[in-house]
This record gives C-alpha cells, sequence and structure tokens, in this order.
C-alpha cells in the first residue's frame, strides 16, 4: 500500500492514502480550505469540484438491481483519481436497490433521493454513505412527478437542507385539470405538506410511460419537469402555483414529435433539445426570458449536426441504418455538452466542437440497456452532511 511519507521518528508511523483520505472526509470544508496550505500529500488528497458522474439504474423491475456509476471528468489530476480509487461510488451503492422496488427517483447537488414504496423516501450521500429516511407521505400517489433540490445554507456547517415536492401523475391521456394537489417537504420542519392549489389556466397533466417522473432540475424555488405531450409543466414552490411553461416555435416540436426532446439545466439556465434521432441536426434553446415569466422567450443557441452520423463506424455502429439516442442528459455546468445512450454506449458530443467521444460502454445487449436512466452527479469541493 502506498505510504504518503516517510518518517526518520522510529516511533512515528506514516499513514495509507484512504486512511488520511478518511480523516480529512470527517472535517468540514472550511478547515480543508486551509490544509490545503499544509503540504502537497494533503492537497492531493483534498479534491477540486470539477468530477462530473453519472449514476444509472434500470426501471425495470428484473434489473432494479443494478445501480453502477461512471464518472466523465474534465479532471485528470492525482486528487480526482484518488476518489475514484478510494471512494468508489459505485461500491457505495451496491447494496441500495436490491429491496423491491427502490430505485433512484432524483438527484442534487451530491445527493440522491430514492422511493422504495410509493410513500417512503430517503435521501442518501453516495460519498460519505450517509441515509436519511423521511417520514412517510400524506397522500399515497400511485405515480407522482417529483422534484428535489438539496443546497447548502451554511458552507462552513457544512449542513444540507433541501425540498420536495411531487404531484400524481393521471392515468390516461388528454385529462385537463383546473386543480392541482402538490405535496412538499422541507428538511427544516421535517414534515409533508399537502396544498390543493386552484387553477386559473387548466393544466394538462400526461402519463410517465417511458419517461423520467424527475424533476430536470430547480431554478430559483421553481421545479421543471417534461413530459411526452410535449409539455413543460413548472411549479414555484415559492408562491405555490403550477403551469405551463410555452414551448420553443419548432415545426419539429409542434408535429409531435415529442420523444426526440429533453429538457435540462446547466449554469443555472434551463435548455431544451431536439434531438437528431433521424439524422437531422441538433437543435438547443435555452430560456432567456425569467423563469416566472408566463411569456417565455426562448433563444436558439446551438444547431450542429453530431459526428456519430457522420461517422457511426468510429464508434461501432456502421451497421444501424437509424442512429437512435436515449438518455439525453446535459453537463451540470457547461450547456454545450451533451451526454446520451446509443445501443448500449455513453457518448458525449460538445456542441460547439462538433466533437463526440465514447464516455463508458454498459457492455450489455441494447435492449437491456433501452430502459436504463441517467442522473447526472456532480462532485462539489467536499461532501456535505444532512
Amino acid at each position: 500500500m502506498k505510504r504518503l511519507c516517510k518518517s526518520s521518528d522510529k516511533g512515528a508511523v506514516a499513514l495509507p492514502e484512504d486512511i488520511i483520505f478518511d480523516i480529512l472526509h470527517r472535517l468540514p470544508s472550511k478547515s480543508l480550505a486551509r490544509f490545503k496550505c499544509v503540504s502537497k500529500c494533503w492537497r492531493k488528497c483534498i479534491p477540486q469540484p470539477n468530477l462530473i458522474g453519472f449514476f444509472y439504474q434500470a426501471r425495470d423491475t428484473l434489473l432494479r438491481s443494478q445501480i453502477r456509476f461512471f464518472s466523465s471528468s474534465l479532471d485528470e489530476s492525482p486528487s480526482s483519481r484518488l476518489v475514484n480509487n478510494i471512494t468508489s461510488l459505485e461500491e457505495s451503492v451496491k447494496f441500495l436497490g436490491k429491496k423491491k422496488r427502490e430505485y433512484i427517483v432524483a438527484s442534487s447537488n451530491g445527493f440522491l433521493l430514492f422511493v422504495n414504496n410509493p410513500r417512503v423516501y430517503y435521501v442518501y450521500n453516495p460519498v460519505t454513505r450517509q441515509r436519511l429516511a423521511l417520514p412517510k407521505t400524506k397522500i399515497r400517489m400511485k405515480d407522482a412527478a417529483v422534484g428535489f433540490f438539496c443546497k447548502v445554507d451554511d458552507p462552513a456547517k457544512d449542513v444540507a437542507s433541501f425540498t420536495i415536492v411531487r404531484y400524481a401523475l393521471p392515468s390516461v391521456w388528454g385529462i385537463n385539470f383546473t386543480s392541482i394537489t402538490i405535496e412538499s417537504f422541507s428538511s427544516e420542519t421535517n414534515t409533508w405538506t399537502a396544498n390543493d392549489i386552484n387553477l386559473d389556466v387548466p393544466l394538462t397533466l400526461c402519463p410517465s410511460w417511458d419517461i423520467k417522473t424527475s424533476s430536470v432540475g430547480v431554478i430559483d424555488g421553481v421545479f421543471c419537469w417534461f413530459d411526452q405531450r410535449p409539455q413543460i409543466t413548472v411549479y414555484d414552490s415559492v408562491h405555490k402555483c403550477p403551469w405551463a411553461l410555452a414551448l420553443p416555435e419548432s415545426e419539429e416540436i409542434v408535429a409531435g414529435r415529442d420523444s426526440s426532446c429533453f429538457l435540462g439545466i446547466s449554469g443555472g439556465a434551463l435548455y431544451l433539445a431536439l434531438n437528431d434521432r433521424f439524422g437531422s441536426p441538433i437543435t438547443v434553446w435555452y430560456l432567456e426570458s425569467n423563469i416566472r415569466s408566463r411569456d417565455a422567450v426562448w433563444v436558439r443557441k446551438y444547431v450542429a449536426t453530431s459526428t456519430i452520423v457522420k461517422c457511426p463506424q468510429a464508434f461501432g455502429l456502421a451497421s444501424l441504418h437509424v442512429i437512435e439516442k436515449r438518455n439525453m442528459v446535459i453537463h451540470p455546468t457547461v450547456p454545450h455538452i451533451f451526454y446520451f445512450v446509443v445501443r448500449g454506449k455513453v457518448i458525449s458530443y460538445d456542441l460547439e466542437r462538433n466533437i463526440a467521444e465514447l464516455v463508458y460502454d454498459f457492455g450489455e445487449p441494447c435492449w437491456k440497456t433501452r430502459c436504463y436512466t441517467l442522473f447526472s452527479y456532480e462532485w462539489h469541493q467536499w461532501p456535505r452532511l444532512l
């Protein structure tokens, strides 16, 4: 086992890297910021906030126990490799998902939200392996759209607070709702609260067939979901009001190509991508107007034809007539980088440089990976406590 330093004192013991890392792991971020100046060895053990990874899990019942993690870091420094080698995030979730109906429903700020039955949720930190079980919900929802947001109120205390919102999804299409019940949980009060809201404008909600029911993120207290109508449903948790956010004016979207649209938040802005499922260019818009404005203003940001379509043989996809992308996810901090799954391969695509790279290969038949759901995970300077 590699030693960090050699001791000239016979009575002193040189500790292995993993033990020192574990000790530093338990200290607050404010102390760690000072400890970076102690030595190069300690600095190496304190990672930087630029490791990006993904948890993925099958939504199929028979495969649900398979929770995995892979990283796509822009940083190849020793500290980021140390995080991967010593704090194995995949090892930390191996025991999760083995119970029936237990799966990841959302991720936020380095934390995961799990549900193991329609009324039982818990928050999990895969780095510290800290698990916090929440009280049972007041309302039983057979199928719910869920929003989860975790934030750090006081960096000096390393304590995170979080909010969860959810609402029931219908079992049939085309129902206009004049009222909706939103159930929310706050870690500050440790209670679930149900609000019955009458809507000025009827809201059409869709079933969650073959889509993620977790929100794509939160902007200033506003949760956002994307469904198959296609429609962006938002809920303002501050003013307690939901509504449908207008989509960009696009012939492809209006024509109903909803399965090829993906919504995401990067760098605090809302982005909508139209996937080039049939070889047409990838088009990306971002929301220029305030998220609370009912008059949405979308600006076309990127239009690019993926190199995967131009050179499919480079990714082992030359035999495919149609390159179908699934599970498209935007990079949480770099808005021009997208990730998607093609035939069991996770590929990153830089729209500015028109460069595609193979990030991860599931190594499984594509029919198994079709039901995998990706959850982006951003490693911050140091893990926070619940």
